[in-house]
């Protein structure tokens, strides 16, 4: 009834899972999400219309490939029939545009149960990877955002050799993250520099070796580097990786260089740190956001926040926190009032 009202401020998509869907797809455009649905879609249908100069059809192209991956525009009913389109469509995407680099493995039972989240949803963001390269998960401390990203990244590659992560800070630099000049000292004793590559360089010189292999960049705490300083004229390559450039450091006119296409990044970001709305508008429009927020599902449920909480101690949270745990465990303080009340009576 709203749209019929307002055609050409409110969008016509009904389902929640594709308005979802449509949010994660455009929200760069708009900087920050409000936490509100239906105010981030408002805002993301003005910005369209603005930038296209007439009424945004999310069901047709351009907008379409964007959150569908291409698929048929009309809507597909059933959830289980809607996600096995997409695997399909993402993978051949991939084979056509991409030779042998191989495709993403779907969003298992396992990688569900290991970081306590939907797989559909999970799919979602498997799909958003595959099809934007980069994204950053976003929101307050405490949500499980590095320990999703490190999942994912590990379930993108398949191998934890063909993954790195890296974290930025305020005195991080363009030569710590890609290439630089650093001091070593000689056999001889004397101080002297060589060209070093940094965590970026390492990784797409991997990936590029061995394109039918996924490579995962994880950069956790993105938005507390200088990303200017820090990205340089790789801020181009990330929206055009076909495109050879000059190295800051290049030797020669011949000496370019490329992103592969089968290199992602993952970046996590703290809201309590810095709003999306200060990050640089050329990297809010390259990178895919995906909120991770306390109040909203999959991290409503609690359990990854205490699977952040407990990383590397090698507690099982759905044994510890779980729901039938839970109730095991009031069940028994139960019985214990019923105890210490009867023996109070007697």
């Amino acid at each position: 009834m709203v749209y019929l009202v307002h055609p050409l401020q409110i969008t016509s998509v009904a389902s929640l899972d594709y308005r979802e869907a449509i949010r994660a797809a455009f929200i760069g455009g708009i900087g920050e999400s409000t936490g509100d649905l239906d105010h981030d879609l408002l805002s993301i249908v003005l910005q369209l219309q603005v930038k296209s100069g007439e009424a945004v059809n999310f069901h047709i192209p351009p907008y379409v490939e964007a959150w569908k991956g291409g698929q048929n525009t009309e809507l597909v009913a059933d959830d289980e029939e809607e996600k096995n389109l997409d695997q399909t469509t993402t993978a051949q995407n991939r084979e056509h545009s991409q030779g042998a680099t191989r495709s993403f493995p779907p969003a298992t039972q396992a990688l569900a149960e290991s970081v306590f989240m939907d797989s559909t949803w999970l799919q979602k963001q498997l799909n958003l990877i595959d099809r934007r390269r980069q994204i950053i998960l976003f929101g307050p401390p405490g949500t499980g955002k590095t320990f999703l990203a490190l999942k994912l990244a590990a379930h993108i590659a398949g191998n934890d050799s063909y993954t790195e992560i890296v974290q930025f800070h305020p005195s991080y630099s363009y030569e710590d993250f890609f290439q630089g000049y650093r001091p070593v000292t000689t056999s001889l004793g004397n101080l002297t520099y060589e060209l070093k590559d940094g965590p970026l360089r390492r990784i797409v010189d991997q990936a590029i070796k061995n394109p039918e292999y996924n490579y995962v960049l994880v950069i956790d705490e993105i938005n507390r580097g200088n990303l200017a300083k820090i990205f340089g004229e790789l801020y181009f390559l990330l929206e055009y990786r076909d495109q050879p450039i000059k190295l800051q450091y290049s030797k020669d006119d011949e000496d370019t260089f490329v992103m592969p296409e089968n290199l992602f990044l993952i970046g996590t970001m703290n809201t309590s740190d810095r709003s999306i709305a200060l990050l640089d508008a050329a990297m809010r429009r390259r990178f895919s956001f995906v909120e991770l927020h306390p109040e909203k599902q999959p991290v409503k449920s609690v359990l990854p926040l205490l699977s952040e909480h407990h990383f590397g101690e090698e507690v099982d949270i759905e044994e510890k926190y779980g729901l039938a745990s839970l109730r095991a465990h009031l069940k028994k303080e139960a019985a214990v009032r019923i105890e210490n009340s009867n023996a109070a009576d007697g």
